[in-house]
């Protein structure tokens, strides 16, 4: 059965297309001369307000579901993470971005947040089920400018990840959070970090996964004059950056998730869901997503050619330059 999706509102529509067509209709009485003309004009505009109305013919409905678990991701973006002791030689940020691949592997159909920190902390996706979104964040996060760094501490990202439970647990009290904390663990504003104890009665799953050395990594500058040159202290020596694995323990024991050191990307992730059961939500509670087939290009076809003829008459009708001969003959 066609129905209408009219491309712009029926009394904006309406009234306009039926001025053109009674201009038109006049001047086609009227102008008996040029008939093939404003015959054609008139046709054009049908054509282009069968175009506007958009018929379409309904598909079925489809229903999409999610499982029911909502994860947020929490990443450190401070420039420590680029740190090349993961894995051998690698950034650890190489390894949040591997693991971050792996849990949306491990709890797909879910929705998905990023709370990225560094000297600050920002919401970078809210809760969705666009899981392409968190994968080209996945794909493109960088750690902060070198330049703009102004010290960073584990609890950067407290607040905003309390104002994000709190939301979810609120608006889908249906569904287990599970929340996945990516760093190394480093201090460097010199301050104690708070306690995410107050987190604890949110979350049903995840893990604080840590990344680096006890030794010690290497880490290269990111942006400005010095982009991809190795950092240096204020000795001249090259600057190294370790994993306060203490520091990750202590914030899983708050959280009641456990902590595990990531040094290998193959290292099993997997038995941070150990308490966490997923399913889908039941079909009732999927979301609607309005399908069907447009029919308006069939219009548009025809009206095409005819727009082709009308700007043919038009050029043929410009003013010629006159040549040498016309403008003798005239002389004459």
């Amino acid at each position: 059965m066609i129905r209408l999706e009219p491309l712009m509102p029926l009394w904006a529509s309406i009234p306009l297309f039926a001025a053109m067509l009674i201009v038109a209709v006049v001047l086609l009485i009227r102008r008996p001369r040029q008939r093939v003309a404003w015959l054609r004009r008139v046709l054009m505009i049908v054509l282009l307000l069968v175009v506007a109305l958009r018929p379409v013919t309904p598909l079925d409905t489809q229903q999409t579901e999610r499982m029911n678990a909502n994860v947020f991701f929490v990443v450190d973006r401070t420039g420590s993470m680029n740190a090349e002791d993961y894995a051998g030689d690698q950034p650890r940020l190489d390894g949040v971005k591997a693991d971050m691949a792996r849990v949306m592997g491990m709890t797909e159909g879910s929705r998905y947040s990023i709370i990225a920190f560094d000297s600050t902390a920002t919401q970078q996706l809210p809760l969705t089920t666009d899981a392409g979104a968190a994968t080209s964040w996945i794909d493109t996060v960088t750690t902060e400018p070198t330049a703009y760094s102004k010290g960073s501490n584990v609890d950067r990202p407290l607040q905003s990840l309390m104002s994000a439970l709190s939301d979810a647990q609120r608006d889908d009290p249906d569904s287990q959070i599970l929340v996945y904390f990516l760093s190394d663990g480093e201090n460097t504003d010199g301050e104690d970090a708070e306690s995410f104890s107050s987190a604890a009665g949110f979350i049903d799953g995840g893990a604080v996964l840590g990344y680096g050395t006890a030794e010690g990594g290497p880490m290269k500058a990111e942006g400005g004059a010095t982009d991809g040159e190795y950092i240096t202290g204020p000795d001249g020596e090259q600057g190294i950056s370790t994993i306060d694995e203490e520091q990750l323990q202590t914030i899983a024991g708050q959280m009641g998730v456990p902590y595990l050191h990531r040094e290998d990307p193959e290292a099993p992730i997997e038995g941070t869901m150990d308490d966490v059961t997923l399913k889908p939500i039941p079909i009732e509670s999927g979301r609607d997503v309005a399908s069907f087939e447009d029919w308006y290009w069939i219009a548009s076809i025809p009206l095409a050619l005819l727009l082709i003829w009308e700007l043919g008459e038009m050029t043929y009708r410009l003013p010629r330059k006159l040549d040498r001969y016309d403008i003798s003959g005239a002389q004459r």
